[in-house]
């Protein structure tokens, strides 16, 4: 069951006629997947058209397509609805759901971490609708919404942003009851040119946050932290993260191979809370630390989040560990990078007492930082005793310059797989990353 169940769902939300009703199996953007009884939206990109898909888009067997090409402006075909504009028809819709849901609204933003604290918020929580995949964009993001469930408490929703305005966009569709930015960081710094300019962006969230709402914070730049305060007095701010300063932190960490121990301490509940959790790496303590404090947010109680994090059915969305080559370990971070994920990755890395390499793919949308920042990145590899560094595309040779000796540079994709498939033994923890773009699972299957 989802909110766009039925073309008469279609009919309520989007303030359109439509003169005969079907029941509604699947949403779809791309005819290339789209399944019969579906609804059919034609989204127009850089690169393509969806309106060119409508007539094929109906013969596959959607019972309605939304168009918003002029050609199909007095279509006398029923089953095409013609609108200004699809995506704003998307928000349109997706914004008079949430209008008429009863539910609590969770919205999650930030540099790194969303798409995990939006599945660890999502996963301790019952009763709830999540982010599909990784939709976090003006496109998936209402996508999402319209595929959730009427009967769940909680929509829990990521939100992403490559330009400003685009976090204000989303969150004035949701108007979320918690807000949560997992940090600040160096992203998509092409269109927002630096550190302050991410900020700026991933805090549009803040206005759009219901009166006497919640933002969920890190407390680690204290600039950061007399900013957000600014921005609202009418909704409460409650911080996480590493120190005691926090009002939710972390002690008595333990991180092994296998996993994370330590305990969540906060001035507002009487006991630490354990967490034991299969999740690896400082970065994703600061991902849990965020969920907990949505949790408490919630008036949830926080053995029961603890309970659910530690059950084994809880899996990690991203750096999945697997035996690879001639029996080394893999650990597959390649969905995407940027400088400050990329660091937690050799972080994580850096833990490891076999050899350790590093395949390092381009990280992309930095503008002028590109050079200084693949070099930083190079840099912090070689300081944490990383044993060798990998590196390909057009800019991870800035990256393998900083690394130093050890570092070796590609520029061809079969070269590269040649040397793995010659170098890599038993003994090794490889871990691959790159931007979205690079495609860097590539390297998994030589």
């Amino acid at each position: 069951m989802r909110f766009i169940a039925n073309t008469s769902d279609i009919e309520k939300y989007l303030g359109v006629k439509i003169n005969e009703h079907h029941s509604i199996k699947n949403i779809s953007t791309d005819t290339r997947f789209l399944k019969k009884d579906s609804i059919f939206f034609a989204i127009k990109g850089e690169n393509f058209n969806g309106n060119d898909y409508v007539e094929e888009a109906l013969k596959k067997g959607a019972v309605i397509a939304i168009a918003d090409d002029r050609r199909f402006a007095n279509s006398k075909e029923e089953k095409i609805i013609y609108v200004k504009d699809t995506t704003l028809a998307l928000a349109k819709i997706s914004s008079n759901i949430i209008k008429d849901f009863d539910g609590k609204v969770i919205a999650i933003t930030g540099s790194n971490g969303k798409t995990t604290t939006t599945n660890i918020i999502s996963k301790t929580l019952k009763h709830s609708s999540s982010t599909i995949e990784n939709f976090n964009n003006e496109i998936g993001m209402p996508l999402s919404v319209l595929n959730a469930s009427p009967k769940a408490k909680q929509l829990v929703l990521e939100i992403g942003a490559s330009k400003f305005k685009d976090i204000d966009y989303l969150s004035k569709i949701l108007n979320p009851h918690i807000g949560v930015i997992t940090n600040i960081g160096n992203s998509h710094l092409e269109q927002l040119k630096n550190i302050k300019g991410v900020l700026k962006v991933k805090s549009e969230i803040i206005k759009n946050i219901k009166s006497n709402g919640f933002l969920v914070v890190p407390n680690e730049n204290k600039k950061h932290l007399d900013y957000w305060k600014k921005i609202r007095r009418d909704i409460k701010i409650i911080t996480f993260g590493m120190s005691k300063d926090a009002d939710f932190y972390a002690s008595k960490i333990k991180i092994k191979h296998n996993g994370t121990n330590f305990h969540i301490v906060s001035k507002f509940i009487d006991e630490p809370i354990q967490i034991k959790t299969s999740f690896e790496g400082t970065h994703n303590i600061k991902n849990i630390l965020a969920s907990c404090v949505t949790n408490f947010c919630l008036n949830k109680k926080l053995n029961g989040f603890a309970k659910s994090l530690n059950s084994n059915e809880f899996k990690n969305t991203r750096q999945n560990k697997s035996k690879w080559l001639k029996g080394s370990i893999l650990i597959d971070d390649t969905y995407n990078a940027n400088p400050d994920s990329t660091k937690k990755s050799i972080d994580l890395l850096s833990n490891y007492k076999k050899k350790t390499i590093l395949i390092l793919g381009d990280m992309l949308e930095l503008g002028r930082y590109t050079k200084k920042l693949h070099k930083e990145v190079g840099e912090y590899a070689n300081a944490k005793g990383i044993d060798l560094m990998l590196g390909y595309g057009d800019t991870a040779k800035y990256a393998i310059n900083g690394f130093g000796k050890n570092g070796i540079y590609f520029r061809n994709e079969d070269d590269l797989k040649d040397y793995l498939k010659e170098n890599v033994s038993s003994k090794d923890v490889i871990l691959i990353k790159g931007s979205r773009g690079m495609r860097m699972e590539r390297f998994i299957n030589v």
